[in-house]
């Protein structure tokens, strides 16, 4: 799903945001890793990794499980200003 997404984002020329989510910063912040989360979600390691890395997005029920996860508001997790 991911790989079609920028696929089709690179063939129409869409500016593609970087940074959607800050998962990885909030994993830092509470010193867990992208393996607890992965275990915690039911999800693969690689998954993780690519939300971390904003590769890929988690949806927004997935969103509300992992801000519940690291006791954070699904806004803490999107916005770039919020600390």
């Amino acid at each position: 799903m991911c790989s079609k997404l920028n696929k089709f984002a690179s063939k129409t020329n869409i500016l593609v945001m970087k940074n959607l989510n800050r998962i990885k910063v909030a994993l830092v912040e509470r010193n867990k890793t992208g393996k607890w989360l992965a275990e915690q979600l039911g999800v693969n390691t690689a998954t993780v990794s690519k939300w971390c890395s904003n590769t890929c997005q988690p949806n927004l029920y997935t969103l509300d499980k992992i801000a519940t996860l690291l006791e954070i508001t699904t806004r803490e997790l999107l916005s770039e200003d919020y600390k």
